[in-house]
């Protein structure tokens, strides 16, 4: 919803800057993002396998995105035109300090960050807010993968896996193998592991650690964690009035 109304937003901005600029979906959510360490839902597993099917759409929505294609048909001039009417003339008026990484930047002007501040009102604190969660999010998972709380879990995980012909140490491997091409027995392990995550109590330490080391991150950022829950649910019914409208 918030996503989507961002995008009617920056489209309204574009239009009236003189440029085109299209609504288009949301990416399907890879499974390294679903299930960063072990694959635990077995009806996804039946459906979804490895993500090959998921990482091919969003492939084709990337090729196919209109905006893509309208920007890179511009002439030189008026891309670099466009640009600026979306992300500002320079990367300067908001930032974030990311832990661990620095600090990052953008334009407080421009159609994208324009819609950002309609809906969420505190464009500031809002950039602010979402690059540090963002990230916190990412390290904890991240962290969470090399935890050794993990160590006896997936060594059940792993003699599960054999009992169901599948011998593999860790879920990495499996993702790996079925990545690199498509191969027959993929959805069968894929169904094996997320059936063996249960079973083994991988998926629970996984969901406990992983919770810890956020809670962990979170505890040192509270102020940015607080901002995004509080900017967020307030953004909400503008959201909603916004797509209504389209």
């Amino acid at each position: 919803m918030l996503a989507q109304a961002e995008k009617i937003l920056t489209r309204d901005c574009m239009r009236r800057a003189g440029f085109s600029f299209w609504v288009t979906p949301e990416l399907p959510v890879p499974v390294e993002r679903l299930f960063p360490y072990v694959i635990d839902d077995e009806q996804w597993a039946a459906a979804n396998g490895y993500g090959r099917g998921v990482r091919e759409r969003r492939d084709e929505l990337a090729r196919r995105d209109p905006n893509r294609s309208y920007f890179e048909g511009l002439t030189k001039a008026g891309k670099a035109a466009a640009v600026t009417a979306l992300n500002g003339t320079t990367a300067e008026g908001l930032e974030a300090d990311i832990p661990g990484m620095g600090k990052v930047r953008h334009s407080d002007e421009g159609c994208a960050s324009d819609a950002q501040r309609m809906l969420y009102a505190d464009l500031h604190a809002w950039y602010r807010a979402k690059k540090v969660t963002d990230a916190l999010h990412r390290s904890a998972m991240a962290v969470a993968a090399g935890d050794p709380e993990l160590v006896p879990s997936t060594r059940q995980w792993a003699i599960c896996m054999r009992e169901e012909g599948h011998p593999y140490d860790m879920p990495q491997e499996a993702r790996d193998r079925f990545a690199r091409r498509p191969e027959a027995g993929e959805f069968a392990t894929a169904r094996a592991e997320a059936a063996c995550a249960q079973t083994s109590g991988l998926a629970a330490a996984v969901r406990k650690v992983s919770r810890a080391h956020q809670e962990e991150l979170e505890s040192h950022h509270r102020a940015e964690v607080e901002d995004r829950r509080v900017l967020e649910r307030a953004a909400l019914s503008r959201a909603r009035d916004i797509v209504r409208r389209g």
